[in-house]
């Protein structure tokens, strides 16, 4: 999966939020230049991948800090699309909150803790977030973190948005005229399509 695959996958998840007239479009802030996502990165000392960096140079989130009307209503209903310097911010509070922390050296899959590369796209309790640590690899993995679980399944960016299609296509995610998402949640892919795609749409 290529940035250009992913760059299409959201402007086509932007006109269709358009066409819905959701207000969220009206708000999308100017996308940043690959080498002003390279700066930002650096002051963080983390390498975004081609993914992840077209993730910010489609658009700069739709507000700059999650600290900023958060209650708001955003790009998904699970959490808040921000800026890139306040995405790699958090995401550094998570790391340096968590990575301290005990692991089971017998249960290495119940490992919480926030890794330094990994990058909130959406943030909220549980962020979706995009792990880096492999910034030149194709396809990087997108996945649901959780305080009490760590990273759970996951896909690529391009096959999340494909998800949000099908949030939107099945009844899961609806969007109201005041801007909010109703999320009927017996509409899940848990529970239309089975358990192992429970969190891909977020």
């Amino acid at each position: 999966m290529t940035a250009a695959e992913v760059t299409r996958a959201l402007a086509g998840f932007e006109q269709r939020l358009r066409d819905l007239g959701v207000p969220v479009v009206e708000r999308l802030r100017p996308g940043l230049t690959r080498a002003e996502v390279d700066q930002v990165a650096a002051e963080f000392d983390v390498v975004l991948s081609a993914d992840a960096a077209a993730w910010w140079m489609w658009h700069d989130g739709d507000r700059l800090r999650y600290e900023d009307d958060w209650g708001r209503p955003s790009l998904t209903p699970t959490g808040v699309f921000c800026g890139l310097r306040a995405a790699l911010e958090r995401s550094q509070q998570a790391h340096e909150a968590t990575w301290d922390q005990d692991v089971d050296p017998a249960r290495p899959d119940l490992d919480w803790r926030f890794h330094r590369e990994w990058v909130a796209l959406i943030q909220g309790t549980t962020p979706v977030i995009v792990d880096c640590r492999e910034p030149a690899a194709p396809g990087s993995p997108t996945g649901v973190w959780a305080a009490d679980g760590g990273l759970g399944h996951t896909i690529t960016l391009a096959e999340r948005i494909g998800w949000w299609h099908w949030a939107l296509d099945h009844g899961h995610w609806v969007p109201r005229t005041d801007g909010t998402w109703l999320v009927d949640d017996a509409r899940s892919p848990g529970n239309l399509v089975g358990l192992h795609a429970r969190d891909n749409a977020s």
